[in-house]
């Protein structure tokens, strides 16, 4: 593909959603990763980096709602994974961790267009397209936090890094190859990426949800499967543990019945109960939830936003919407309903 594919079109968002129209949006979310792909290896003018960021952020927006297992971090440490008995989840998802350090190796090379001359914003984008922002942070978290002592690294990178708690053994041989200079640069690429598309919005999988309620809790955030199975995380700013994550069946009408409750006071409990429940759904395992206290901490990259053309900057991140919700007026409580029979199928507690 080159780019006499997108002549005619004044911006990257209007190159994808007729792209979208023409072939659908899966069909377009390959095609137009496939023109970043090609635009890797030449030196581009301002309006042409400019079309590709354009390009990049639409891609996120339609990609935000879908839930890859791909994309999604297993967020509990090997111990933790053989107790829930999720460790086939774990080592697939650490596997990813080495392949996306590969992956941004490659990216990092195939962008080198001339003699010391790299296009490291669109191999953030390239790699960032193909394992997603929570991956690909990680990663470079990792490394920056391996290679304290290089002065090759900046400090502003350094500092980001320390922000993350990164699994040692799940990112053990996601090593990066290439050379310090280069990654330094990626980094910064790809922390501008994250901030001009508010990717902390796209944290959780899912869509935001508002109005139902589940006792007492509020749902504000769920992913449903095509065999009536599905996940949520709800809020209650009232109740000493603030958030819950369950699992729900859809009966008839699109009525949902909700059960095995796992409560937490932080967001990010919840948050790892729900990614980790989503990510051994999508592989076909069994679930079993282990309740106890979380130590990890929600971090976010800190630079400030750029401003990209066809980005809707006011939409606010997935924290934030839960955070807001805290202060929102509450609806009125539906009466309670009897809870449903267990089945067969259900989480353990």
């Amino acid at each position: 593909m080159s780019n006499e594919s997108t002549a005619g079109y004044s911006s990257g968002a209007e190159f994808f959603r007729d792209t979208a129209v023409n072939y659908g949006t899966e069909e377009a979310l390959g095609i137009c990763g496939r023109y970043l792909d090609t635009q890797l290896r030449n030196e581009q003018p301002n309006d042409e980096r400019q079309f590709c960021r354009e390009l990049f952020a639409a891609l996120c927006e339609a990609s935000a709602g879908r839930t890859d297992p791909g994309a999604l971090v297993y967020p509990y440490d090997f111990q933790q994974a053989n107790e829930r008995m999720e460790s086939s989840v774990y080592h697939a998802s650490r596997n990813l961790n080495n392949e996306c350090a590969r992956a941004i190796d490659a990216a990092i090379n195939m962008s080198c267009y001339k003699t010391y001359g790299y296009n490291l914003e669109l191999a953030a984008m390239k790699a960032v397209h193909d394992f997603g922002f929570p991956r690909v942070n990680l990663v470079l978290a990792r490394n920056f936090q391996q290679r304290e002592y290089d002065g090759r690294f900046s400090t502003g990178n350094k500092n980001w890094a320390k922000m993350f708690l990164v699994d040692e053994r799940a990112f053990n041989e996601a090593y990066l190859n290439a050379h310090p200079i280069l990654v330094e640069d990626f980094t910064k690429y790809a922390r501008k990426l994250y901030d001009a598309v508010g990717a902390e919005r796209f944290a959780l999988p899912g869509r935001p949800e508002s109005g139902e309620l589940v006792h007492g809790y509020e749902i504000v955030r769920a992913v449903a499967f095509d065999d009536q199975r599905g996940f949520a995380i709800g809020l209650n700013p009232e109740a000493a543990q603030q958030f819950v994550a369950c699992q729900f069946t859809t009966v008839e009408n699109g009525k949902r019945e909700y059960h095995g409750e796992i409560y937490s006071d932080e967001l990010v409990g919840a948050a790892e109960s729900y990614t980790a429940r989503i990510l051994v759904h999508m592989s076909g395992g069994n679930m079993k939830e282990i309740q106890g206290p979380t130590t990890a901490e929600v971090h976010t990259s800190t630079v400030d936003r750029e401003n990209v053309p066809g980005v809707t900057q006011d939409q606010p991140s997935v924290l934030k919407q839960i955070r807001d919700a805290q202060k929102a007026p509450k609806p009125p409580r539906k009466e309670k309903t009897p809870e449903h029979r267990k089945n067969k199928g259900d989480i353990e507690l």
